[in-house]
């Protein structure tokens, strides 16, 4: 009778290591079949195609922060998301590539704010689809590696994983300006996308087939143009937003509102505090002017109140007096002068204030694509607020006139 051989150890790890990959493929198999069944093609496979406006942007906005005049120790990486549509369930059209964030040398950290600005940026391209009967959408994500090569590191994969778990057509586009006009990747872009992203953390990455708009002569050829252009008016560019922020924002319309205070802040949140983002955060504005609600609920500043009640004793005035003709027109005139004196000030100040952020803002324009996220919002912060002044003050404008409804 023969002695039947025991395993060893190895062996028994072997055999429950080929259990384990043929699990895996099992059920790797398994989600394919269904999405296959579902969308009639593998969204793994399916192709994307740049468009030269996404395209543009992810090199322009990448070559900032790296390219070949900078040392290697100063590249850093950025990262931005993907817009476009899925055609007929076989293609992914990247129509446009948005900048969001820069971060350090091999690796971008996200945020909370990067989050809230990806919700707003989401909500306004949904309503442009809406408006415009498009089905465009986030369909995916791009970053740079800067002299790194196309690949997915960890955090990469999960990233990826946010965009593909809900969207099996999702993709990632990575950017390596080494790679720029290389005979492996002309255009210095690859498409990847999670193979298996049932297996969360554990995925797996391929690259994709990648169309283009343009031929990759064509391509890089105006790109070329768009980097050149870039490189000589950025720093200016830059130049102008930080005035926005440093001199109109922080000074100019900080002042206006302390001198000739129109924008009310709700009591509840006054708090004394030295960020400057902070104290000027407040998206309140006021349509209908109530001093008892008012004084309850806001802090209402001294010169905004000043106006408010002489408007309204004013109006009172002229109100009985509407019937007395001549003395009703002499008595008018005289309050308009009134009001308009106490008006003139900050309607200089706001109109030369204006006058140097549309300066600024036709230089900045035709590169607005290349700011990220925080830079934007530098723009975007001071229109809000100097807009919830003006709307303020041009009210007060109008009704300085004391056209009473009844003589309408």
């Amino acid at each position: 009778m023969t002695k039947k051989k025991e395993k060893t150890q190895d062996e028994t790890e072997n055999q429950n290591n080929d259990v384990e990959l043929k699990s895996i493929k099992s059920s790797e198999l398994s989600a394919s079949s269904k999405l296959i069944k579902q969308y009639g093609v593998d969204p793994v496979k399916t192709p994307g195609f740049l468009s030269f406006n996404a395209y543009r942007k992810i090199i322009g906005y990448g070559l900032r922060y790296a390219n070949e005049e900078m040392s290697s120790k100063d590249w850093r990486e950025v990262y931005g998301i993907l817009i476009g549509s899925v055609e007929e369930n076989k293609k992914v059209l990247i129509k446009d590539a948005i900048p969001m964030v820069v971060g350090d040398r091999a690796g971008v950290k996200y945020e909370n704010k990067q989050y809230v600005d990806m919700a707003q940026i989401d909500e306004s391209v949904y309503e442009r689809s809406v408006q415009d009967k498009k089905h465009d959408f986030i369909i995916g994500w791009w970053h740079t590696h800067p002299g790194f090569g196309f690949f997915y590191s960890p955090v990469d994969c999960m990233t990826q994983l946010g965009y593909q778990i809900p969207n099996p057509f999702a993709l990632g586009i990575i950017f390596d300006h080494t790679k720029f006009l290389s005979d492996d990747f002309y255009l210095g872009v690859a498409g990847l996308r999670l193979i298996n992203p049932e297996q969360g953390m554990f995925s797996t990455y391929d690259l994709i087939k990648l169309e283009y708009e343009l031929e990759h002569q064509e391509m890089t050829k105006k790109v070329k143009k768009t980097v050149k252009d870039l490189n000589k008016r950025i720093e200016k560019v830059l130049d102008d937003v930080k005035y926005i922020d440093d001199i109109l924002r922080k000074k100019a319309l900080a002042q206006l509102q302390r001198n000739f205070g129109l924008i009310l802040v709700p009591k509840s949140d006054v708090r004394v505090t030295k960020d400057e983002i902070e104290a000027e955060e407040d998206d309140n504005y006021l349509y209908v002017w109530d001093p008892d609600f008012f004084k309850k609920s806001f802090r209402i500043p001294k010169f905004r109140e000043k106006i408010e009640n002489e408007i309204a004793k004013y109006e009172k005035n002229l109100q009985s007096l509407e019937s007395e003709g001549d003395k009703y027109e002499i008595r008018k005139g005289k309050f308009q002068k009134k009001i308009q004196s106490l008006l003139n000030k900050p309607n200089e100040w706001y109109n030369k204030m204006m006058s140097e952020f549309t300066e600024r803002i036709e230089r900045i324009s035709s590169l607005y694509d290349y700011l990220d996220t925080d830079e934007r919002k530098i723009i975007e912060h001071f229109e809000t607020r100097s807009s919830e002044y003006y709307k303020i003050l041009d009210s007060l404008n109008t009704r300085a006139k004391f056209e009473l409804k009844s003589k309408n």
